[in-house]
């Protein structure tokens, strides 16, 4: 086996489905969801993630740019292949362009919502701190440029599971409830190739990623 995927917890469920999908059987290294909040720890991690593979020909990428948190990473003795996208909600929404659609959502997964961290406990801990009136006056400024809360729909969860607790999120929060479709072809693409340079990054063995390769469109 000459293949490795190295993949944020984020897309946990959405990838495993997709490995059932496509009996894929490629290790998986995960790596903890958190780490998008801190994109020099992100890096980081990736960085020593990528200097302990050893025997592998190619390195499969479940993630996006994350702010360019990949720019700079150094590859080594294989091939490493990523979804261009800017982040994982892009590789869910399946292209940049569909993700262009929704300028004005604030998306939510059933892996976001049980990431470190994520925007309902920061809320919630805001809330606490500042008290209500204080809290849900800064959370307007934080969420002023959004209108829609966008659940997305990946077909590898129940999304009725969801679906009370999101509704609630986005009434506290002040922004409409939607459900869009997702799906979890992109990352069928990436686990089975071909990799069109259109829809994927590949960086040679031994190259330090730069950020003018990370372009989208």
């Amino acid at each position: 086996m000459d293949t490795l995927i190295v993949s944020c917890e984020t897309i946990k469920d959405e990838l495993n489905h997709a490995i059932a999908e496509t009996n894929c059987a490629y290790p998986v290294v995960w790596l903890e969801s958190g780490l998008h909040n801190y994109p020099e720890k992100l890096r980081a991690r990736l960085q020593e993630t990528l200097n302990g593979v050893a025997g592998y020909a190619r390195v499969l990428m479940g993630f996006g740019y994350c702010g360019n948190s990949i720019a700079g990473i150094k590859t080594g003795g294989f091939e490493t292949i990523f979804p261009r996208a800017d982040d994982c909600i892009t590789i869910l929404l399946g292209s940049y362009a569909t993700r262009k659609q929704h300028e004005r959502t604030y998306f939510m997964t059933k892996g976001w919502l049980a990431g470190e961290k994520n925007i309902w406990w920061e809320y919630q801990y805001t809330i606490k701190k500042y008290g209500k009136k204080r809290g849900k006056e800064i959370y307007a400024m934080v969420l002023e440029n959004y209108r829609n809360l966008g659940l997305l729909d990946t077909g590898a969860y129940d999304i009725n599971e969801l679906n009370t607790q999101t509704m609630e999120i986005a009434k506290e929060l002040g922004l409409e409830h939607k459900i869009l479709p997702a799906t979890t072809g992109y990352i069928k693409k990436l686990l089975t190739g071909p990799w069109p340079e259109k829809e994927f990054l590949t960086i040679p063995p031994n190259h330090e990623i730069t950020t003018s390769q990370l372009m989208l469109s």
